[in-house]
């Protein structure tokens, strides 16, 4: 079972995350995506959504979000993916 920490929300990370797949993805009608993680924004900016097929995590002003997910699981998942996205985009361009 993960622990408590594990299934935080790292708002830090997860715009590294938006960065990384805004940087390296393909643009479509319904956002950027990259690995696995879709990325839309609202017009003025301020709020981002990172996405996957189970998970929206909505980034607001301030550091705040809004996380919806079926579950734990999908949850623990999704920030494993958020982290795997930062790597690959670190290793990427080094």
């Amino acid at each position: 079972m993960a622990k408590q920490s594990e299934t935080k929300i790292d708002t830090h990370q997860a715009l590294l995350a938006v960065n990384a797949v805004l940087t390296n993805g393909h643009s479509s009608g319904a956002g950027t995506s990259w690995r696995g993680l879709t990325v839309t924004s609202d017009l003025d900016g301020y709020t981002v959504t990172l996405s996957d097929d189970q998970v929206e995590l909505r980034l607001l002003f301030h550091n705040k979000f809004q996380l919806k997910c079926p579950n734990r699981y999908a949850q623990i998942a999704f920030i494993e993916k958020l982290t795997k996205v930062v790597r690959a985009n670190k290793n990427k361009s080094t």
